[in-house]
């Protein structure tokens, strides 16, 4: 085993909050005499260590802690009580902006930086000419960074974190401003670091990239360590807990209609809208509404046996006129691999054209031979076959869990077909 990196022990950290700024200079004035402001715990006695060249996941919803825990371990922010030691170098990218001043030039934001982290100037100007090869900003580099883009500000800031050589390196939601190219070009980069023996913590709401990057991952909620494991199975705990369902747990609900002859209404998710809202993108002139796993009594589940047959209900609304549409769906595996899928198209079942407002309700019915594991389900939108755009594509529509077969066969792989087996004895 190698050595520890970083340890986090029982690390706590509040914040005080006061109602209003006049509240802060009373309670100063009477030197703490009088409380009044309330403690908010960013942090409640979260614990870790990581191996050096391990690459962990942070992840999250919006106010977990995540930023906060970052910040603690890059030395930013003291912990209330609580200790962490981290061995070797850092290099961090935190928040947009943080670190660098907006009326310097590029060029001297990444000398500045290096000085901070404890570089010489030599050291730096030897690594700035990669600096600004990997950046791509081209002239930028001498101009304001007041005058960048967001874009262009995160392509600098990323490029100067990596090339320090450093031990450590911290990332807080980076990579999700910049453009495809360039996020392909920083996990390219990232891979070469985690050779190279670098140990990383990588904040993201981007379970794919999580998976695909992370040796392992932590889910934290309300400043609380509530799941530690390997990068795929926190990626799934993720997806089930902000989907209100327990990974192993059956949620078999009211039966809904559209099951044995009863007419299917068309419904918005009541949650649906902010489950979701982190996984989808497209044009958005039809959206995708609420996506439901139903079994053939027409119960509402998301755990199935193997080779079930259940239906895959989707709810769409039009919001301008569509003459051509194709609805589709893929449910992956908890790598993030497309498994099983199809569309209207593909199956030469063309949805009609719809007016801004009309309303569509699409059954997909088939059985689910599938190992036992925990999947997602991502459904999408499109226009046609000749045009790339989406009216709205949504990952993680919802986490199901297949139970593995009653019989105790084996599935070898990932699907169980059927076959039929010949033996010829001579």
């Amino acid at each position: 085993m190698g050595s520890l990196a970083i340890e986090v022990d029982h690390v706590s950290k509040a914040y005080r909050l006061y109602p209003t700024p006049r509240h802060r200079a009373l309670e100063l004035f009477t030197f703490g005499s009088r409380r009044y402001h309330t403690d908010f715990w960013a942090l409640s006695d979260v614990s870790l260590r990581l191996q050096s060249g391990a690459t962990l996941g942070l992840v999250g919803n919006n106010g977990s802690g995540k930023s906060t825990l970052l910040q603690v371990i890059a030395g930013i922010v003291s912990p209330t009580s609580g200790r962490v030691a981290v061995s070797g170098r850092i290099s961090s990218l935190l928040e947009l902006g943080a670190g660098f001043n907006p009326e310097f030039s590029g060029r001297e934001n990444v000398e500045l930086y290096g000085i901070v982290i404890g570089m010489s100037r030599d050291e730096t100007q030897a690594r700035m000419s990669a600096i600004e090869a990997f950046a791509g900003i081209g002239e930028f580099i001498d101009r304001p960074v007041k005058s960048y883009s967001s874009g262009m500000f995160v392509r600098l800031a990323f490029s100067a974190a990596i090339h320090v050589d450093p031990e450590v390196l911290l990332v807080d939601e980076a990579l999700a401003v910049g453009d495809v190219v360039f996020q392909h070009q920083c996990i390219h980069r990232i891979r070469e670091m985690q050779a190279a023996g670098t140990t990383i913590i990588f904040v993201s709401h981007d379970m794919g990239m999580v998976r695909a990057i992370c040796s392992e991952a932590i889910l934290l909620e309300a400043g609380r360590v509530v799941a530690h494991d390997d990068a795929a199975t926190v990626a799934n705990i993720y997806h089930a807990r902000i989907s209100g369902a327990a990974l192993a747990h059956s949620v078999r609900g009211p039966r809904p209609e559209g099951v044995d002859g009863v007419a299917v209404r068309f419904h918005a998710g009541a949650d649906f809208e902010e489950r979701v809202r982190l996984f989808r993108y497209g044009t958005g002139a039809a959206r995708i509404c609420d996506v439901e796993l139903l079994d053939m009594q027409g119960r509402q589940v998301n755990s199935v046996e193997f080779d079930e047959e259940v239906i895959l209900r989707v709810h769409v609304e039009y919001h301008q006129d569509a003459p051509v549409s194709i609805l589709g769906f893929s449910i992956r595996d908890k790598t993030g691999t497309d498994i099983v899928g199809t569309n209207t198209h593909e199956e030469n079942v063309p949805l009609p054209p719809r007016r801004a407002g009309d309303k569509v309700v699409v059954d997909f019915r088939q059985r689910l031979p599938l190992a036992k594991g925990t999947y997602s389900v991502t459904t999408a939108l499109a226009y046609d076959r000749s045009k790339p755009d989406y009216f709205d594509w949504v990952d993680n529509a919802l986490v199901l869990t297949i139970l593995p077969p009653e019989s105790g066969k084996i599935v070898h792989g990932k699907i169980g077909l059927p076959v039929e087996i010949a033996v010829h004895v001579q």
